[in-house]
């Protein structure tokens, strides 16, 4: 029995419409509107192997697990 030691769960990009969000400690890309949104959150998640989660209706983040 190994032990997993390290970080295996990490946020890769957020994607928002609030131009409030700034200096996230990740990329931050911003979008125009919502469909814009879900493009690029979607388009990142499968570009990395992510997974897309809404933290609100404007903010969105792209995790590994």
């Amino acid at each position: 029995m190994g032990m997993n030691v390290g970080i295996t769960e990490y946020t890769l990009a957020i994607i928002t419409t609030d131009k409030e969000v700034k200096n996230a400690g990740c990329p931050t890309f911003y979008a125009k509107n919502d469909k814009e949104l879900q493009q690029k959150a979607l388009l990142m998640a499968k570009s990395v192997g992510g997974m897309v989660h809404a933290i609100t209706e404007e903010t969105l983040i792209v995790v590994k697990h």
